[in-house]
């Protein structure tokens, strides 16, 4: 029984139930009054503000459900409950505790559910208060940006809860079916393979991705293709044309040979023409195309990106929210630019004639409602951050102000000659005008593949006036070029994120490949994606985890395993076919044409139908993995392995051990120490490791060894002794 405790005395106030700790000390600095700290809760005039940390209820799992599923057993399948129930997740008891005592407190008389502005955020915070059978009135309020203004504007803005409850249903409807995809066709390819193996929704399309790429690569074999050019000089400048065909690729030399024959003194007018424009500004990160630019510059994992934009929120508030799939602006981010440009200007130290005058092109209100583009917010010391933060808070921040500078002008220049009704045609671009490039000259684009980079010195044909010119062609002019097909090149984070943000031109299905761009129709960066900006980044790290996939330097391979896993799976679990089914029906939920149980009981079926079908198993040898453990875990007795960012335990699922070791700790929270894997072999062994230049609180250096010390929550480093 929940204890009911009156709040000092006072009556008919609010609670604010944020996502977040940061969160929730930003709704309080907005907040007019006194502020009184508690443990987990700040009372404030008025408003009691009280914070998740992320879900704090999670589903039960099916043998908490029912005592027959603790045996994995063919004929308990599929796994499927009517009511899908919740428990609170043990080590966030206190936090669901003290948020269930303010709802159930009758000095409460409001809810404002200030859960982050997505889906997500929504289900989190409206699953507590529908675990907690809370009968109050409930608001919404919406914080992308949590400086002071930002929230303070959001506080202005607050609406009717219920507008949203649809919104959270939506994504609750996709948990419980990710789960019954998840436990029942894990559990079934487990079983009849004898060894443990996963599947889902998406990740197993995006293991398909990795392992189609390299099978692509490792089979392809190389072929002998020719192509032709025509060299001639106008205007006392000698210039190269290529041969133009519609399709394809001319195999045979005998081909061109002839053509060559049949063109040969023929005459023809090489029209130059030339035409000036704009480039379009790329627009504000979203947090996909930060990942891609973060990883082609800096070789970060899309996690790592996440990682580091979440300390650049959450610690410093220097950016907004950093999840956005959206990369548009706001209106009331286009009357801000004025303040918030010089600011910013000022701590990258760039000075620039900015233009405030016309809009910019991310500037589009009805694609910013819920979320808007990755922006610094002008608050959080730029000396503060580590060499990393700064390094993403430089892509975010050079992004923002190009909007707010000259575009680049440029001028394309293009050759084409009719001979025959053969097409030889070549062109070039050069820059007129450099825009923003007087100030940024490394921005790198959002496309994954290598840029087209503009050319940073004149090309001869730039140099070549407009107009007409005849020329007479001869079997010199031309040159037939022998060339070889190569293969693509393996995935790394950025191109394997790119292509989860693109999936549907992979599909062959012409309904499904539209069902899925019509899904992302309003999202600039992504035509046809699986997963989200949230999650695409934990699937790849899950994949490595469990032996599917590899981390090669910057490339990302597939395992033997997957390879042979991916072979005997249907192809409906390989297809992204179920992302665009499901989202159809999860479009419907949110707006009330549909409920939970029309998705759920659909992918019930579905997955039945797997499971009843025959099916074939991986090899033993596939199966077998390489002993590559280094040491035994002090917590459970489990293996430990290395990961790109930690150590870890192998019973990070099945016993649910928590045991982290991080490559980068801190010690004393000053000293930054890096743990190789030879010294995570040391620490696991009970010894101590030598660690040099560690520096004093007033800055003395000194030489320690360090030994490892494991608790319940924790595991950290701790002087063993002094090295004199």
């Amino acid at each position: 029984m929940c204890h009911i405790l009156l709040i000092d005395g006072r009556e008919k106030m609010k609670l604010i139930i944020a996502e977040k700790k940061e969160l929730a000390e930003a709704i309080v600095a907005a907040l007019p009054g006194e502020k009184k700290y508690k443990k987990t809760s700040i009372i404030c005039d008025n408003y009691i503000v009280c914070y998740a940390s992320g879900h704090l209820l999670v589903h039960k799992k099916p043998e908490e459900m029912d005592e027959k599923y603790k045996k994995w057993e063919l004929e308990s399948l599929p796994i499927y409950f009517e009511n899908w129930k919740k428990k609170i997740i043990s080590s966030k008891a206190e936090l669901f505790s003290t948020i269930k005592n303010y709802i159930l407190d009758p000095s409460i008389t409001g809810i404002i559910n200030a859960g982050d502005a997505d889906q997500e955020g929504q289900y989190l915070i409206d699953e507590i208060l529908e675990y907690c059978h809370n009968k109050k009135p409930v608001q919404r309020i919406l914080i992308s940006n949590n400086t002071l203004n930002g929230v303070k504007k959001a506080l202005s803005k607050i609406e009717d809860n219920t507008k949203y409850v649809l919104l959270g249903k939506s994504a609750q409807a996709r948990a419980i079916s990710d789960m019954i995809v998840g436990f029942s066709l894990s559990r079934f390819f487990s079983i009849i393979n004898k060894t443990k193996l996963t599947v889902g929704r998406v990740q197993t399309p995006t293991l398909s991705l990795v392992v189609n790429r390299d099978l692509e690569i490792e089979n392809h074999i190389k072929e002998k293709y020719f192509e032709l050019f025509l060299n001639t000089t106008i205007s006392s400048r000698e210039i190269k044309l290529k041969h133009n065909i519609k399709k394809g690729r001319i195999k045979e030399k005998e081909i061109l040979t002839k053509l060559v024959k049949n063109l040969e003194n023929t005459q023809g007018d090489v029209i130059i023409s030339k035409k000036e424009s704009y480039k379009t500004t790329p627009f504000p990160y979203n947090l996909e195309n930060l990942q891609i630019v973060a990883n082609k510059i800096y070789k970060y994992s899309p996690q790592k990106t996440l990682d580091i934009t979440q300390e650049l929120r959450d610690k410093h508030k220097a950016i907004t929210y950093n999840r956005s799939s959206s990369s548009y602006l706001s209106e009331e981010h286009f009357l801000e630019a004025p303040t918030l440009v010089p600011i910013i200007a000022e701590v990258m130290n760039i000075k620039a004639e900015f233009k405030f005058e016309d809009k910019p092109e991310c500037i589009k209100d009805s694609e910013a409602k819920i979320h808007h583009g990755i922006i610094p917010t002008g608050v959080g010391k730029i000396e503060d951050f580590t060499k990393e933060q700064k390094n993403i808070y430089r892509l975010i921040s050079e992004r923002y102000l190009i909007q707010f500078l000259e575009k680049i002008k440029i001028e394309k220049t293009e050759a084409n000659l009719s001979l025959k009704e053969n097409i030889f045609k070549t062109s070039s671009v050069k820059i007129l005008e450099p825009g923003y490039l007087k100030y940024f000259k490394n921005i790198v684009s959002d496309e994954a593949d290598e840029d087209k980079d503009i050319e940073e010195k004149e090309s001869v044909l730039s140099q070549i006036p407009e107009g007409n010119y005849k020329i007479i062609v001869t079997k010199d002019n031309f040159d037939i070029v022998e060339k070889e097909t190569k293969p693509k090149k393996r995935y790394t984070g950025a191109t394997l994120i790119q292509d989860m943000t693109n999936i549907a031109k992979y599909v062959k299905n012409n309904e499904i490949r539209e069902l899925l761009k019509v899904k992302d129709k309003d999202k600039k960066g992504e035509n046809g994606s699986i997963g989200t900006s949230a999650t695409r980044a934990a699937i790849i790290e899950g994949l490595i985890k469990n032996g599917f996939l590899e981390q090669k330097g910057n490339n990302i391979v597939s395992t033997k395993l997957a390879r042979e896993y991916l072979k005997i799976l249907p192809e409906s679990l390989k297809a992204p076919d179920s992302t665009a089914l499901w989202w159809s029906i999860q479009e419907e939920i949110a707006t009330g044409k549909a409920n939970i149980e029309d998705l759920t009981l659909s992918v019930l079926e579905d997955v039945k139908k797997i499971i009843s079908g025959t099916h074939k198993t991986v090899s033993a040898d596939a199966i077998k993995k390489e002993e590559n453990d280094i040491g035994v875990c002090p917590k459970c007795g489990g293996k430990i392995f290395e990961s790109e960012k930690n150590f870890y335990c192998s019973n990070y699922k099945e016993k649910n051990c928590n045991f982290t070791l991080w490559k980068k700790t801190k010690l004393f929270g000053r000293d930054e120490v890096n743990i190789t894997k030879a010294k995570a072999k040391t620490l696991l062994s009970g010894k101590s490791i030598l660690v040099k230049g560690l520096k004093s609180k007033i800055g003395k250096e000194y030489n320690a060894y360090l030994k490892m010390e494991v608790s319940d929550k924790y595991v950290n480093l701790a002087i063993d002794k002094f090295k004199e």
